[in-house]
């Protein structure tokens, strides 16, 4: 089949694939994999055992690992009550509660929880407490949901981590391999600046700087298991990133390099859960059964292997090859991706589902006009992630569904809807004017 019209089948079935999941309430991984199959062995000729092996096996290892080993955290309360401490400490100076349930956030992801960890503990803390504050809903969901992924897009946490290892592969055979964890600190920069953005316009828009004092009880003192759990996370913390940041001072230090590629956060988090287990923090079972996000792996898998048979095929090198040949400038090209990614995160997966499927067009256009790939990367994650506050999407929908009034809950329908076309304007603004080259 002519790659052209390869190109519009793969289209048709990752539309398929989005309708079956928001219509018919499927993970849209299933139905991409099975359009893999469909795909990659009758209309290309490839051998199951090549479909398969498009599966991405280090992003889900790494999901897999990262996950479980900080579910004992959360399970066992710890990082809950990190949380509620730091609330507790600005009670007394209630303008600045959205400041620091933005620096909650940015805690508990960077300490290495996911997304959908973040934004339910976020979700109760402010619509419990800032609400009857006076603090407006439109602020809360801007907090929850993109202030709840500030901290998860550090290099070494979930989503960074992603982003790392995603952009290696990608750029595995182009001149700029192993620029994975630049890609991953810009994007954690840019996101910062882009929440930073939306925060203070609906900061000053609702008027958050006139809220008053906030009535909360003192949290209850950390139990020793708890102690221990926060003490593990903080060594594996450490080790994970004092050599990356001594690596920026000291250059061509041998033991060095090889202790930042050594500790590596998934073999690190192993190692984290076994503690945790031996020492009773938690429940293994749990960590494994419930902590591990294997929804959102088998959306991962799903649609990253259609999108693996789509590029074997040469379909998304045709894009890229099209994308060179056009007019439009790279900024341009950068915003078309951000506003791609975020159309396609309203129903979806953001990092771990949109960021890979655009990536795979990126990079190919980025070689074929001779330019970095890495800001079209940048505003592909930034873009993506701008959405995942929709309803019909993971970190709205979680949020709406832990908020504990029924009323405010029903009225962030619409809210989240319009903040995820402001952030998605945002974002494509941002790569528009160049910002992600920066």
């Amino acid at each position: 089949m002519e790659v052209q019209v390869l190109l519009w089948v793969v289209l048709a079935a990752v539309a398929v694939s989005i309708a079956l999941s928001y219509f018919c309430k499927v993970n849209i991984g299933i139905p991409a994999l099975i359009f893999a199959y469909i795909i990659g062995v009758f209309i290309q000729g490839m051998k199951v055992k090549e479909v398969v092996a498009q599966w991405p096996t280090s992003v889900v290892f790494q999901l897999m690992t990262i996950t479980m080993f900080f579910s004992f955290a959360i399970f066992n309360g710890t990082l809950p009550k990190v949380a509620d401490n730091i609330i507790y400490r600005f009670r007394n100076n209630a303008k600045v509660i959205p400041f620091a349930l933005l620096l909650i956030g940015t805690v508990i992801g960077a300490l290495g929880a996911p997304p959908p960890a973040c934004n339910t503990i976020l979700a109760v803390l402010t619509f419990t407490i800032a609400i009857p504050a006076g603090l407006s809903p439109w602020l809360c969901a801007v907090i929850v949901c993109f202030g709840g992924s500030i901290g998860t897009f550090f290099p070494w946490a979930v989503q960074g981590s992603v982003v790392k290892t995603r952009t290696d592969e990608m750029l595995a055979e182009t001149a700029l391999a192993g620029q994975g964890e630049l890609t991953a600190y810009k994007t954690c920069l840019h996101w910062i600046l882009f929440t930073l953005i939306i925060f203070l316009i609906f900061f000053f828009v609702t008027k958050a700087f006139k809220i008053g004092k906030v009535d909360v009880k003192k949290p209850e003192p950390f139990t020793k298991e708890q102690k221990t759990n926060l003490w593990i996370i903080i060594v594996v913390a450490v080790l994970v990133i004092a050599p990356n940041l001594l690596k920026l001072f000291i250059k061509g230090n041998a033991t060095l390099n090889l202790l930042a590629s050594a500790l590596d956060i998934q073999m690190l988090a192993i190692i984290g859960t076994l503690l945790c287990t031996i020492l009773k923090l938690g429940s293994e079972r749990d960590a494994i059964v419930k902590g591990v996000p294997w929804n959102t792996i088998m959306m991962v898998g799903g649609v990253c292997t259609l999108m693996g048979v789509a590029s074997a095929a040469g379909v998304t090198q045709y894009i890229g090859d099209q994308l060179a040949a056009s007019s439009f400038s790279p900024s341009v090209i950068g915003a078309i991706l951000a506003l791609i990614g975020a159309f396609l995160s309203l129903f979806s997966g953001a990092i771990n589902a949109v960021f890979p499927m655009l990536g795979a067009i990126a990079v190919p256009y980025a070689v074929s006009a001779g330019i970095s790939p890495i800001p079209l990367l940048v505003a592909i994650a930034v873009g993506a992630s701008a959405t995942a506050i929709s309803p019909f999407s993971t970190g709205g929908a979680i949020m709406i569904a832990n908020v504990p009034d029924q009323k405010v809950a029903d009225g962030l329908f619409i809210k989240t809807i319009v903040l995820a076309i402001v952030g998605a304007a945002v974002a494509a603004l941002m790569a528009v004017t160049g910002i992600f080259s920066i």
